[in-house]
Formats: structure tokens, sequence, C-alpha cells
């Protein structure tokens, strides 16, 4: 039995059936066939990791392992109650996998499965960010004289396509895993979360399967092109408030409760409303939509959208996406003013892989 749990954990719930299919054969041989060809799935793929974990290490050591397996609890505890899964822990980064249950026709179940993959995500945030432990080794001498200020936090991507599931390696040593430029896609996703300073960042993929009331909840923060892709990409994020104990809108009788796996997503999004309101969200979506241009461009209004952006900054001032807009257009100001000298298209390429 220690065995079989053992097993489970090490392969993850990718590697079941590959299990399965080695205890079927074992009397075939002792070695683990890796010629077996994949299976197509599709899933919703994210990846998360622990932000300036190269100071964490320099700093703590080998205590920076508490750290780590601290992060980890959250977030597989948050991923396997909203019926997901950790496929790898890879250092200070995690591989997390949602499978719509049922076939995929079956809308609602996408949908729901969407808003339990955002939902983990908004958990894991605030789980991490309330952590006593995390807290207390965040305000050690040593890491506050390299890091001033700081706290243990995360970036977040997420994605929905296709990915080959199945044994990936040798006899020597095999992972069970998912091969696709979709889960690449969630790992540059997350990379770009420190360019738009959010802490999640999503396709538009995963915000067309989200349930109205959810989608509502998010915004559009840019359209882009990814390296390897030229189709253009609409991001989406969602504001996670704060705690009312660390300055924010949430109370705190409210995060007390984001931990409860029997509350329903509906629930869960009526209490964890986003950190910004309706009216600025609206301000924000005018100013972005004068920045695009629409599809292909043509109505874009720089002047407009640079002063509605700096709008956005006076009600939130420490707005990313608001930001990184102003930022992109006063770097390329000379390119594309005056408006329509030069052709734009309605997005552009994001400088993170």
């Amino acid at each position: 039995m220690k065995l079989a749990v053992l097993l489970q954990q090490a392969y993850g719930a990718a590697g079941a059936k590959l299990i399965r299919r080695t205890l079927a054969n074992s009397g075939k041989g002792n070695e683990v066939s890796v010629n077996s060809r994949g299976k197509i799935v599709r899933a919703f793929f994210g990846f998360c990791d622990i932000r300036n974990f190269t100071d964490l290490t320099e700093v703590l050591q080998s205590d920076v392992m508490k750290v780590v397996n601290t992060v980890a609890q959250y977030v597989h505890k948050a991923v396997t109650d909203s019926s997901g899964f950790p496929n790898k822990n890879i250092g200070d980064a995690f591989l997390l996998v949602w499978k719509p249950s049922g076939a995929l026709a079956n809308g609602n179940g996408v949908q729901e499965t969407a808003d339990d993959a955002l939902r983990s995500y908004i958990r894991m945030i605030l789980e991490v960010a309330r952590s006593t432990r995390l807290k207390k080794c965040a305000k050690t001498k040593a890491i506050q004289e390299r890091l001033p200020g700081y706290r243990v936090k995360m970036g977040f991507g997420l994605h929905f396509g296709w990915a080959v599931e199945g044994a990936i390696g040798t006899s020597t040593k095999i992972d069970a895993s998912y091969l696709s430029p979709h889960v690449n896609m969630s790992s540059r996703l997350e990379g770009a979360t420190k360019q738009y300073g959010v802490e999640i960042l999503f396709s538009e993929e995963v915000y067309h399967l989200l349930s109205p009331e959810v989608g509502e909840l998010c915004r559009m923060v840019d359209r882009v092109t990814v390296k390897g892709s030229i189709r253009p990409l609409c991001l989406y994020t969602y504001d996670v408030p704060a705690c009312a104990s660390d300055g924010g809108p949430l109370p705190d009788i409210e995060a007390d409760r984001i931990s409860d796996a029997e509350m329903s997503s509906t629930e869960f999004f009526m209490r964890v409303q986003p950190g910004t309101d309706v009216e600025f969200r609206c301000k924000f979506k005018a100013a972005l939509a004068h920045y695009l241009g629409g599809e292909l461009g043509a109505q874009r209004n720089w002047t407009l959208a640079e002063k509605e952006l700096n709008e956005c900054l006076q009600i939130v001032p420490n707005d990313g996406p608001s930001r990184a807009i102003l930022n992109y257009m006063m770097a390329t100001r000379n390119k594309w003013v005056p408006e329509g000298h030069e052709k734009w298209e309605g997005f552009r390429p994001l400088d993170e892989k």
C-alpha cells in the first residue's frame, strides 16, 4: 500500500495509466516501455512560480526547501480541491492541469472547469499572502536586507488547448507529463505577468470558456503575439483583492472561507470580488479600445488612450496593465506618431518568451 501511494505521488494523475500498464505487463519483462504512443487530451494548463527565487535560495540556502514545500502545500491542495491535479514540481515552479470531465461537447462541464481553475489560482494567491509561516520567513533580517519589503509572491499563467499525454524519458528515468505548444503558452503567460504587473494572466481561449458571471469580473489587458506564433492573442487578468488586514478590500472573515472546498464556485466569486470596481474596469476597457483601435487597429487613438490610462492610474496608482501600455506607447511614440503615419495592426509583439 505504501508503495502504491509513493508511486501515485511520484507520477501524479498523468502517470496513473502508465503505472497500470506497467503492472499489467510485468510478466513481459522488467523494463517500462517508452515507445508507446501518447494520448491527445484537451485541458487547461497552468504554470506558476515563486517570485525572486534566486535571491531566496542564495539567502536561505538549504532552508529554501521549507519555503518551496509550504507553497507547494497551498498549490497542490487548491488545485486538487478544484478538480485539477499537479503534474510537475520544477524547483520554484509548478505545472498544473485541469481536464474537463465527460465529453468536451458538454459546455457546462468545460465552463465549470474553467471557473474552477481560475478560482484555484485566486485561492493560492490569497493563501500564500496570508500564510503565517511564509510571512515569518519573508521578514527575516537577511531577506529584508537583500529584498526590502519582500513578501512571498507568485505569478500564474493559464491556457486551454490540446497536448500529448504520455511517458517521457528512458528506462533509466521516466516522467508522465504533457507535450504541446499549449503547455508552453501557459509558461509564457506566467512570464508576462511581470511585464504587466499582475499575478494572473490567461488567454482568450480560457476567457471564452468561463461562465458569463465570472467573465464579467475579468478584464482584457492587451492583444499580443508571442514567440513562435503570428496569431494575435488577447490577454486577460483577474484583479485579485488583498485582504483587509493587508490594506485591501476583502474582509478577513471572507478570506477565512476561501479554503472551503465545499463552497461552490458561484458563491466563491460572489464573495471574492475583484480588487478593482466596475467603474475602473469600464474606464480601462475604453482606454484599451482606443489603444488597440479595433481588430485591425484602424480606429486607434493613442492620444485619447494616453489620457484615459493616466486617469486609470489616478484611481489605481499601481495598476500594472495601465502602466505597461503607457510605457509601450511612450517607447514607440516616434514610430506610430502622427497617428495613421505607419500601419498599426491592433496588436504588438510580447517581449517576454
